[in-house]
């Protein structure tokens, strides 16, 4: 029955059953259960429904029975004294200590310390039964005499628990050989551990949550980052993180090793697996240095990875250093060996990822950071204010959803943080008393942001103040039948605009604080307080069988899913289209801190005057445009300006084009010059084929000079080629512009394809 009892216990550790849940899952007494696990004789259907319950081998465990029952047939009953004698470990002292409460009709630890009168304590009780520490010499004596064992069986308790120390002691002293094993664990896997996936700012975000949680609740903590350079080798730089509001005694320092506890919480650790994982990402060589104000000396810490590799002793130095001045305190950790550079460009984007990890805790002034010397801002979404709301089916819809749910009121251990119900007595897996009473709560507000983007937008999820999840959309899609459907952006453009700040302090996380246990009960419970359990769209809830979808996600979705221009929808727009790319600009200067777009009052301005556009005046242009005139009114044009512009006193004795070749006639004897002119009505660059053409002409006509007038605009080779010819000249259309309004008073326009190079927006019109 030793090896029945055996695979009930190891059955029941696997499961995590405590005993009130075996109770409720095989109906039968705590008592029968317990000397089932404990040894006793035990019917077949008792150890049958105690593995059932426990969902292990049925056929192991009725080939372990057998095998008892063979073994007993003709033996004699288990007698009802325990044989105290045959004890010589620890661990079976404590099932002859359980036999023993059996007998003495299975009394509660409550009823125990009763009892004893203060000599028993429920923890130290609970830590002898379940084997998490051997039991002290006195407990074993005060438990016997408590139930009735007293005299020379109580001196046979004194025995055993003597034997029992002796064998301990041995097992010690027999493994003393193999040497002390200081750190754990080995420096080959920490080197490991410094090759996980972790980005540098978010490997930087760990320590810095680390270090900022060594305070007092209700003080911000101020921490620095700071990054030195030492010559051109990245290796020889150093981080430095520090914090003068934080310290940490020396026991929160050693478990900077200790990365192997149970549970799935850690909030009672300061140190843990990501905070080493973080660290060793960073670089090799890690210093810590801390003091509390009471302290006469800073406690100092020093891990270097090559030397512990290289090395043969595991020992990591923990000392000590006189502090300069009396009521110092703080703490600062130094990375040495970087595995990577840091130059300007990365300590801007960690400012920018630091700006939106700790965004809350910034924005409400529970903690101050700086980038070698420079303040971190945060991140602030740029959200209609709460006052915006629109309206469907006669109900107005806030742009503005808070929440704030309370999920379960439970019991947490404050040793191992390990939740149970309330009104439980004792944790269920350490069996500790000292429970806290706490909730399981979701709060923040979900929105609208005052722009479509296509990354940018999705829920903020926050524990503990530090952002986990950066506009995560996974509660944007549905599961159906294991085929996941995108609910969210639903219509053009593939853009969206729902984003929001959720805290849900008891979700389990990663080691490293990046991700959250999906698959945990606690997020499966924050995802349908937020967008409930059927699907957004209401014909798709109806068409599943679902109730129509009250949450508030669902309430934003139905009154914000449409991209609409105007106040229905507050959408941006100028009378005729949506402003996307206008109201997205906008929001950059948001970013930037620009007082004028703080407030949601030009998006606003926007949209109501999409919905009530000003009456446009209608005014006639009667400018001439150049650009499109008729060649020949374009020529007759260019020809009157060129008589105006040289008259009858200056200019050549002829002047060949536009048209036929005109004859000026001035008061000076004739010089026998000639000029040719030559008009090109065009949108684009007038080609160097054309110049060439005008060069050619001047040669065979004599001419001493040559003017080409354009539309357009010329190019670089052909303003070289008229400047090595020195007698032929350039008129764009930009100079016939001003050439027409300055001498003919003519005001004209020109309407080309595109804006040419080096030319306003006003040269044009």
């Amino acid at each position: 029955m030793a090896e029945v009892a055996r695979w009930l216990r190891r059955s029941r550790r696997l499961s995590g059953l405590t005993y009130e849940q075996l109770v409720q899952a095989t109906g039968f007494s705590r008592g029968r259960l317990n000397r089932a696990a404990n040894g006793w004789h035990s019917a077949w259907p008792v150890v049958e429904a105690f593995t059932r319950a426990c969902g292990t081998d049925v056929v192991t465990a009725r080939a372990l029975w057998l095998g008892a029952k063979e073994a007993m047939e003709g033996a004699d009953p288990v007698p009802d004294v325990i044989a105290v004698e045959h004890v010589g470990t620890f661990d079976d002292l404590r099932v002859a200590m359980g036999h023993l409460r059996v007998l003495a009709g299975q009394p509660s630890l409550r009823e125990l310390v009763k009892r004893s009168r203060g000599s028993l304590r429920r923890t130290t009780l609970a830590s002898a039964f379940n084997g998490a520490a051997p039991p002290r010499r006195e407990l074993v004596l005060a438990f016997v005499h408590v139930v009735g064992v007293v005299g020379d069986d109580a001196a046979d308790w004194a025995a055993a628990w003597d034997r029992a120390q002796a064998h301990l002691r041995s097992a010690r002293e027999e493994t003393a050989s193999m040497g002390p094993l200081t750190v754990v664990p080995s420096p080959a896997l920490l080197a490991v551990l410094g090759d996980l996936p972790l980005s540098g700012w978010a490997a930087v975000a760990e320590v810095v949550d680390a270090v900022r949680k060594g305070g007092e609740d209700g003080v911000p903590a101020s921490v620095a980052v700071d990054v030195q350079h030492e010559g051109t080798v990245h290796e020889r730089d150093r981080i430095t993180i520090s914090c003068p509001d934080t310290s940490f005694e020396r026991e929160a320092v050693q478990q900077l090793f200790r990365i192997s506890w149970a549970g799935r919480y850690q909030e009672q650790y300061v140190f843990g697996p990501g905070f080493l994982v973080a660290c060793l990402r960073l670089g090799s060589h890690i210093t810590l240095r801390t003091a509390q104000r009471h302290e006469p000396a800073w406690t100092v810490f020093t891990l270097d990875l090559a030397s512990l590799i290289s090395g043969t002793s595991w020992q990591v130095p923990i000392g000590a250093e006189p502090k300069t001045e009396a009521g110092q305190q703080g703490t600062r950790i130094t990375i040495e060996a970087l595995r990577s550079a840091w130059p300007a460009t990365m300590q801007h984007r960690l400012r920018r990822h630091l700006g939106d990890v700790y965004s809350y805790l910034l924005r409400e002034q529970q903690i101050q950071l700086t980038v070698s010397g420079s303040a971190v801002v945060p991140r602030k979404p740029c959200i209609w204010g709460e006052n915006r709301f629109v309206q469907r089916r006669g109900q107005d819809i806030s742009a503005v959803q808070k929440i704030d749910v309370v999920l379960a009121t439970l019991y947490r251990c404050q040793d191992c943080w390990h939740t149970s119900p309330l009104g439980s007595l004792s944790c269920p897996r350490c069996r500790g008393t000292r429970l806290a009473q706490t909730e399981q709560r979701v709060w923040g507000w979900l929105g609208v942001q005052r722009y479509l983007h296509q990354h940018d937008y999705g829920i903020d999820f926050y524990r503990d103040g530090r952002k986990i999840l950066a506009r995560d959309k996974r509660l944007f899609t549905f599961t159906e039948e294991s085929e996941d459907f995108m609910e969210y952006p639903a219509d053009p453009p593939a853009k969206g605009r729902l984003v929001g700040e959720i805290h849900c302090d008891h979700v389990p996380v990663n080691f490293t604080h990046t991700a959250f246990d999906y698959d945990s009960a606690e997020w499966r419970g924050v995802v349908h307080a937020i967008r409930g359990p059927g699907p957004l769209a209401p014909l798709r809830a109806q068409k599943l069988g679902f109730l129509p979808n009250t949450s508030p996600l669902a309430k934003l979705f139905g009154a914000f899913r449409r991209n609409d221009p105007g106040l229905r929808c507050l959408i941006p727009g100028d009378g005729v289209r949506a402003l996307h790319e206008t109201a997205a600009t906008w929001a950059e200067f948001f970013h930037k801190g620009d007082p004028a777009y703080q407030s949601d009052e030009a998006w606003y301005d926007a949209a109501l005057r999409h919905d009530t556009p000003a009456p446009t005046p209608t005014v006639v242009d009667d400018r001439i445009d150049l650009a499109h005139l008729d060649p020949e009114d374009l020529s007759d044009l260019v020809h009157r300006l060129y008589m105006d512009l040289h008259g009858p006193t200056e200019g050549p004795r002829e002047l060949i084009g536009p048209g036929e070749a005109t004859t000026v006639f001035r008061d000076r004897p004739r010089s026998g010059e000639r000029w040719v002119l030559q008009t090109r009505r065009t949108q684009h660059a007038v080609p160097l084929e054309t110049v060439y053409a005008l060069a050619g002409q001047m040669l065979d006509v004599q001419a001493a000079r040559g003017i080409l007038v354009t539309t357009g605009w010329y190019g670089a080779s052909s303003r070289a080629f008229a400047a090595r010819s020195g007698r032929i000249d350039l008129v764009d259309g930009r100079a016939l512009k001003s050439l027409l309004r300055e001498h003919l008073g003519i005001e004209a326009r020109l309407r080309l394809r595109r804006l040419p190079p080096e030319w306003g927006v006003g040269d044009l019109d």
